[in-house]
């Protein structure tokens, strides 16, 4: 039987083991493409890049990501 460490099963759903989520994990949370949430963070000043063995990517704190949830929802009124 295979175990893995929470910190590889995190970093598998785009979360890291600091409470960070990854672009595509807050697009899909979002319900909005990994483009419009790159606009949004870079507009708002939201997310912090990072790079790792994916590439470079914007990652939120659980923070950032309610403040950027709120900023799609009023944007779209």
């Amino acid at each position: 039987m295979h175990y893995q460490s929470a910190e590889g099963l995190a970093e598998r759903m785009g979360m890291d083991v600091h409470g960070r989520v990854g672009e595509q994990r807050a697009a899909i949370l979002l319900g909005l493409p990994t483009t419009e949430i790159r606009r949004f963070s870079h507009i708002s000043g939201l997310g912090h890049l990072k790079t790792g063995d994916r590439g470079e990517q914007v990652v939120f704190t659980y923070e950032e990501l309610w403040r950027l949830c709120l900023l799609a929802a009023q944007s779209s009124k």
